[in-house]
């Protein structure tokens, strides 16, 4: 199915990519989801989470971005990701891990609330720190402004003068190719 969700995000990106950055609010939307992806990037880059979870993901001994979790993206977030300027991989670079995975971490921007979020036992203590606690915020300040930003998206996308079917292509009862 994520094949379909990729073809869907880029046939959007297509028609409304540049309209949606420059629409008077949403503009302003990316900006802040942006900063606040950097805000969490930056604590995390602080406390080698992301170079922990690299490590762990491309090197074993398992993973939180295990094959399958790319299932867990719509073309929305997908949508929002190539308007970022990220390119949608289509092929896995590390044998089961998440089609999103490549060997310095995940090739997205913007990511699902699970990836943002999850933290495994191993780095549980780091919770326990001040900048432990600094990552909390920053990433629900993330998880925030994306969900703002993705529902501000879809209102819009409805809003446009063709019929546009925003549900994932999973709960469409459409089968693609099957």
């Amino acid at each position: 199915m994520i094949k379909e969700e990729i073809d869907r995000a880029k046939r959007l990106y297509m028609h409304y990519g540049e309209a949606l950055i420059n629409q008077d609010g949403l503009g302003v939307l990316f900006e802040v989801y942006l900063n606040s992806i950097r805000k969490t990037q930056k604590v995390m880059k602080q406390v080698r989470v992301a170079e922990t979870c690299s490590v762990c993901a491309c090197e074993g001994p398992g993973s939180c971005c295990f094959e399958g979790v790319e299932e867990w993206y719509d073309h929305v977030l997908l949508l929002i990701n190539l308007v970022l300027g990220r390119q949608i991989p289509e092929f896995r670079e590390v044998p089961g891990g998440c089609l999103f995975l490549g060997s310095s971490g995940c090739k997205l921007i913007a990511r699902h609330s699970f990836c943002v979020n999850y933290l495994c036992p191993s780095l549980k203590d780091l919770m326990k720190t001040p900048l432990g606690e600094t990552l909390l915020s920053v990433s629900g300040d993330e998880l925030f402004c994306g969900w703002e930003l993705e529902k501000s998206i879809r209102r819009w996308l409805q809003n446009q003068g063709r019929e546009i079917d925003l549900r994932p292509v999973a709960e469409m009862g459409i089968a693609y190719g099957h």
